[in-house]
């Protein structure tokens, strides 16, 4: 039966990815801005996205524990882009500043036979967003510039070969132009076309110093890139559960998390992850308490294994200290410390599978907690 119904959410989020990414085939934006928020975006760490979604992400947590559940979110700027696509147009997008940095958060809660426990909704408001503006960085900075007189020399060339193709009625025209136009599709996530990309009768049309143009583009990409990894995140949400039989806001929780990144002398991400939270709920022994708890939370992800600026393998060691502030048990310890240790794999683009793993030291008990996220790309099929 567990078998079942986890392989029945896992085919309705592997629909619902299918639908989405679907509809976004048809988007028509300008390159430019395209891949600049996809670079921005592909950057991030599995650990910023499980805090503050790109776009949207749906995951499934605790799957092996007693309290599982669902849950969605997504920013109100990526509903109202379903709706109208050219927000993702750099001028545009910039300007949607509130809707991009407000997350709203819902989900099921289940108990160990996948049957309905309640409902969990709540909200995230990034107060400061650093990264997401840089966007402007890379839409409008040296990058930006080295893009434009590429494009400009390369649609010169275009033109230029064409030409002669015509000129000198090269039967393989069709098939010359084809691969162009192949080449640049294929590289749809680059800003310079590698040069081994193209037909060789066209390499003469390009400037001699192009190759020495990719190696200098590349390096102030990178930096600039670098750059915007660093930037820092501060969000404050808010989240409540409801179920049966409950009153409004019996349980609830409010949290705060900042995440910084930091300069690496291997190039690796790292990032500081602090955060803290404070819950309230009812506990129901032989009579009713409202049970307050505090948590502080201190770690450094490190991205230990990346390919073309993304994260394949992020471990986040942590150290965590947890007070009960009222509702405190008969024999319960009023505080706790955890020596904690997540672990992300990303096993496709979009499906990243968490590991999470608590030490009490005190106590020398170990818990552990193994979620599933999907994250959704408004920008292009993964």
């Amino acid at each position: 039966m567990k078998t079942n119904s986890l392989l029945l959410f896992t085919l309705i989020l592997i629909f619902f990815n299918i639908l989405t990414l679907h509809g976004q085939n048809n988007i028509d934006l300008k390159q430019k801005s395209n891949i600049a928020l996809k670079t921005v975006n592909n950057s991030k760490t599995g650990n910023w996205n499980d805090v503050f979604t790109n776009f949207m992400q749906l995951a499934a947590k605790n799957l092996a524990g007693d309290n599982k559940s669902f849950e969605y979110k997504t920013t109100i700027f990526a509903i109202k882009s379903e709706v109208d696509s050219t927000l993702l147009i750099d001028e545009n997008y910039v300007k949607e500043n509130f809707s991009r940095n407000f997350q709203i958060n819902m989900g099921l809660k289940l108990d160990n036979d996948y049957k309905f426990k309640g409902f969990s909704y709540g909200f995230d408001w990034a107060l400061i967003n650093k990264r997401d503006l840089s966007v402007n960085t890379l839409v409008n900075g040296e990058t930006a510039k080295l893009y434009e007189k590429y494009f400009e020399i390369l649609t010169k060339s275009r033109e230029r070969y064409n030409a002669d193709l015509d000129k000198n009625k090269d039967q393989d025209k069709l098939t010359k132009i084809k691969q162009i136009q192949e080449a640049i599709s294929k590289n749809a996530d680059e800003y310079i076309i590698p040069l081994d990309e193209f037909p060789k009768d066209f390499i003469k049309y390009l400037p001699s110093d192009y190759q020495d143009t990719r190696k200098y583009f590349g390096e102030v990409y990178a930096k600039e890139l670098d750059s915007i990894n660093r930037k820092p995140l501060l969000k404050i949400g808010f989240n409540s559960n409801f179920q049966k039989n409950a009153k409004f806001l019996d349980e609830f929780d409010a949290n705060l998390v900042y995440l910084q990144g930091l300069k690496s002398k291997k190039g690796s991400k790292l990032e500081i992850d602090f955060r803290n939270q404070f819950k309230a709920k009812d506990s129901i022994t032989t009579s009713v308490i409202k049970r307050k708890e505090f948590s502080s939370q201190l770690g450094l992800n490190i991205s230990i294994w990346e390919t073309k600026d993304k994260s394949i393998v992020e471990l986040k060691p942590n150290f965590e200290y947890k007070r009960i502030v009222s509702g405190l048990m008969d024999e319960e310890k009023n505080d706790q410390f955890l020596a904690n240790a997540d672990l992300r794999i990303r096993i496709l683009k979009n499906l990243w599978v968490p590991l999470i793993l608590k030490y009490d030291i005190k106590n020398n008990n170990l818990f552990g907690f193994l979620n599933v996220s999907f994250n959704f790309d408004a920008m292009k099929k993964e």
